[in-house]
């Protein structure tokens, strides 16, 4: 049965590996990453691998709270079905460790991100609630 799936952090990685483990089963991927010709590099890489493989892609740096509330928004209105999301973006080591307001990006990438993602986007998770 072909599930849609959110997979963040998608275009390195766990992520990238996990998008081509889903892509090759048939799963429609709604795909995130924080560089768009890294995304659209990833896109190829799985129509290569899937050439029927459904995809949607979003730009949004889950450093910035804002953005990732855009991102959820953006999520429900172009997609009337989501099934699971897999909160796989995350920082590690990074050269700039506060954001622009001030916060640890560790912090809010690892944490507040995939929490308020998930939050935002729990309504529209095929039979949350039920």
């Amino acid at each position: 049965m072909q599930k849609t799936i959110l997979l963040t952090g998608s275009t390195d990685g766990i992520g990238l590996e996990t998008a081509k483990l889903l892509v090759a089963k048939g799963h429609r991927i709604l795909l995130h990453g924080r560089n768009k010709a890294k995304l659209e590099d990833t896109q190829r890489l799985l129509r290569e691998l899937n050439p029927d493989a459904q995809l949607l892609a979003y730009i949004a740096d889950l450093a910035d709270l804002d953005a990732v509330s855009r991102f959820a928004k953006s999520v429900l209105e172009e997609t009337n079905e989501l099934d699971v999301v897999i909160n796989n973006a995350g920082v590690f080591k990074t050269q700039n460790p506060l954001t622009t307001s001030g916060l640890d990006i560790r912090f809010v990438v690892n944490t507040l991100a995939p929490y308020l993602l998930t939050k935002i986007l729990l309504p529209g998770l095929d039979g949350a609630g039920s």
